[in-house]
């Protein structure tokens, strides 16, 4: 899907941990997709930083045992990420800061073609390889 197209409420996309054991499908379009490169999200991921799609909570049908890991992080407010129980992968992201939302990890749904993120948090602790993309919002912290 290019970017800035929105997805018709009634499409479906389909999202699963590495093992297939945990899986999402979400309905229409994200509200957010956002890249993080804070510490926490560098250290939960083991990577250099997160790529998530925030879908309604309404939007989001979550199957399969997860195990749930709450942090409260420097801000002050809480995430959670939900990790597959049999293969470790973490799918599901909840942030007090969008209660309404439900994150998917979206390298979880190996699409190549999804939206970018419409912004890179936590610019100024990426990787210094690691350019800021084009095109994307830049906040160098947050």
């Amino acid at each position: 899907m290019a970017k800035g197209t929105v997805a018709p409420r009634s499409s479906s996309r389909a999202a699963s941990c590495a093992c297939g054991a945990l899986r999402v499908t979400a309905l229409g379009a994200p509200e957010i997709v956002n890249a993080c490169s804070c510490f926490d999200c560098q250290k939960r991921s083991g990577s250099a930083f997160t790529y998530t799609a925030f879908f309604p909570n309404d939007a989001v049908r979550i199957e399969g045992e997860a195990r749930p890991y709450r942090e409260t992080r420097s801000a002050g407010r809480w995430h959670e990420v939900r990790f597959c129980a049999n293969c470790g992968v973490g799918v599901v992201s909840l942030l007090e800061v969008f209660p309404h939302l439900t994150g998917v990890a979206v390298g979880c749904f190996g699409d190549p073609s999804f939206e970018s993120p419409g912004g890179f948090y936590w610019a100024a602790r990426r990787h210094r390889w690691l350019p800021a993309p084009d095109g994307v919002r830049v906040v160098e912290e947050q």
